[in-house]
């Protein structure tokens, strides 16, 4: 019986899988799975963990700290008489009372590493976000080449029929068909390298989900033109605020400079303070004592330690300055790049789209032509291939307006889901 119900199990798991995988993903769902399954996500998100742990660490420093232990020893003689034992258990409390900062610039500095964690969380997603939009529109661009691979295979398929029939009734020669049996090869062949970068397509949308070895049958085709204008000012503007790669290097800078007076400290005096409690004796708790302390511990000569860590961190915020106004300035020129890329493809897709609209034309009354038999093959061919040809430039006119418009997205960051 148990067996039954495994196997009927396994079959509905079997039979929900292929229903899953029949179903049209949308960009929107393709987002969100990569968001909760790709590793570098939870890379990202164990990183922030970490350190927030570490701020936890470095606040541990400034409570108290309570020891406690216990032992028994015992020795022996060949005198039973002197045979004895002790006991001993202590318990203590330690406080650093004052030390001139110094943890709370150790706290301060694991906060803001933590923050630089979270902003290259944030750079992370947008990274993810990207590439799954990315491998979409590509395969969304496949798709549509593929179709136009097709209606080409099969414009040449029936321009063959027609050739064969013009043949055997002798209004055209031998060569008409082999001229369109020639050109249906290729037809053929392009058909198959098309049908190919679909495939390759899939598994690359499929790794930028994080489920290389999903197989993605149906999708949405969301390559088509939307108008969308951001002012290039407003772009900068918004890129200087919401770029998280830009936010991580401005808290290297801030963890650098809170290194540097952290290290400049590292001659100032400790002030720190002790009590404890011992019980001891021959038997538990024969003698008892307490003690307390409180002392101030002043560096007089550490070899020039403090020095030379100082003059490394002085460096160190000179480099992460650098990096900072290096990495702004390459942002400003990627906005600047991406924004005139975007009104190029806006330029160029309506160029394509009215070539094509002129290649169509030029296809029908070619076809119309020939299907009455007073077209050549050149003629026939020609129009064929330019309509193709045409069709194929307004899909990557298309694809590269949504690519570029990505481009821009990133380039400002804060990518939506």
């Amino acid at each position: 019986m148990r067996n039954k119900i495994v196997a009927a199990i396994f079959l509905f798991q079997i039979l929900f899988a292929g229903v899953a995988a029949a179903e049209t993903l949308t960009i929107e769902s393709c987002v969100r799975t990569a968001l909760e399954k790709h590793p570098d996500m939870v890379a990202a998100e164990s990183k922030v963990a970490s350190k927030k742990a570490a701020v936890g660490q470095s606040a541990a420093d400034s409570r108290p700290q309570i020891k406690g232990g216990a032992s028994y020893t015992r020795s022996d003689s060949t005198d039973s008489a002197n045979d004895s034992g002790r006991y001993n258990a202590s318990i203590s409390l330690e406080q650093s009372v004052y030390d001139w900062g110094k943890r709370g610039l150790r706290i301060e500095g694991a906060r803001i590493n933590m923050s630089a964690a979270e902003a290259e969380y944030f750079d992370t997603r947008d990274k993810i976000i990207a590439g799954v939009r990315s491998a979409y529109y590509n395969l969304n661009r496949a798709i549509r080449q593929h179709e136009v691979a097709k209606a080409r295979f099969e414009n040449y398929l029936k321009r063959l029929s027609w050739a064969n029939s013009y043949y055997e009734v002798g209004t055209k020669p031998k060569i008409e068909v082999t001229k369109a049996e020639s050109d249906l090869a290729n037809s053929k062949l392009a058909l198959v390298k098309a049908e190919s970068a679909a495939e390759q397509y899939r598994a690359q949308l499929a790794s930028s989900m994080g489920i290389p070895m999903m197989e993605i049958k149906n999708i949405s085709d969301v390559l088509s033109y939307e108008e969308w204008n951001v002012p290039i000012d407003q772009a900068v503007e918004r890129a200087v605020s919401n770029r998280p790669d830009l936010a991580s290097q401005r808290k290297r800078v801030e963890y650098a400079e809170t290194v540097l007076s952290l290290e400049k400290k590292g001659m100032s005096p400790e002030i720190s303070a002790s009590a404890g409690y011992n019980a001891y004796g021959s038997a538990p708790f024969d003698d008892n004592g307490w003690n307390a302390r409180l002392s101030l511990n002043f560096p007089l000569y550490d070899g020039g330690l403090t020095r030379s860590r100082v003059q490394g961190a002085e460096a160190d915020l000179v480099t992460a300055k650098a990096q900072l106004e290096s990495t702004s300035n390459n942002i400003m020129l990627e906005v600047r790049k991406a924004w005139h890329a975007l009104a190029e493809a806006r330029e160029a897709l309506n160029a394509s789209l009215e070539a094509e609209r002129r290649a169509r034309e030029t296809y029908e009354l070619a076809e119309g032509r020939y299907e009455a038999g007073v077209g050549s093959s050149l003629e026939i061919s020609d129009a064929v291939e330019s309509y193709a040809s045409a069709q194929t430039n307004t899909i990557l006119s298309l694809y590269e307006c949504k690519a570029k418009r990505l481009d821009l997205e990133k380039a400002m960051g804060g990518l939506e889901e």
